[in-house]
């Protein structure tokens, strides 16, 4: 998660993973379980192998089984704030936690001023004033997960939903043939590039 945050991070990160695994010879195809992530997959480049990659906005899209899956849930509750089992693990999603990890950060910057270490914190809430729902998405059955789902909900006077995951296009990802309308191929020599419209992902020589 805190790679997310730093979409060039993120970038530089799996470029370098990627250019490690080209280094095997019998490597030919490298598939990437990411969707845009922010633009941190824009730019990303392929050399010797092929990278194969779904068409999606991020990982929630791919728990959903499609973009179309996402968008249906945001456009029924745009106020929704999708929590899974990964995005929990850093214990910074909205909720309790992520309020004493802030304060933890601030504290040692601001240790003379205790009102603006509050006033980050406050600040920080706002950026999820528009949310109202915090909605678990299930494709794992991890019940520790869900139930910190709930009560992230509960301290933050949320309603609380479950969605059913659906693993069709993780699936399909492994074990393929990759469509065009569901998966980026970007051949060696090219690198990910965003797509306007549906397609939201494309290939650009490099």
């Amino acid at each position: 998660m805190g790679l997310h945050d730093h979409p060039d991070k993120l970038r530089a990160a799996i470029q370098s993973a990627l250019d490690t695994l080209e280094e095997e010879r019998a490597t030919e195809t490298i598939l990437l379980a990411y969707g845009l992530c922010g633009n941190g997959l824009i730019g990303v480049r392929a050399g010797r192998c092929q990278l194969v990659l779904p068409r999606a906005h991020d990982c929630i899209s791919v728990f959903l089984g499609s973009p179309a899956s996402h968008e249906a849930v945001l456009k029924a509750d745009p106020g929704t704030y999708f929590y899974s089992p990964g995005w929990i693990r850093g214990r910074r999603v909205p909720g309790p936690d992520r309020e004493a990890y802030l304060r933890a950060c601030y504290a040692p910057r601001y240790p003379d001023d205790p009102e603006v270490v509050d006033d980050l914190i406050e600040a920080d809430r706002e950026i999820f004033a528009q949310h109202g729902c915090a909605a678990y998405v299930d494709l794992t059955n991890d019940s520790a997960a869900e139930s910190y789902c709930q009560d992230c909900a509960r301290h933050l006077g949320w309603k609380y939903r479950r969605l059913p995951g659906d693993p069709t296009l993780l699936r399909d990802l492994l074990t393929g043939p990759w469509d065009a309308a569901r998966f980026l191929v970007v051949p060696p020599g090219h690198a990910v590039a965003q797509s306007p419209g549906g397609a939201l992902l494309a290939a650009s020589a490099t």
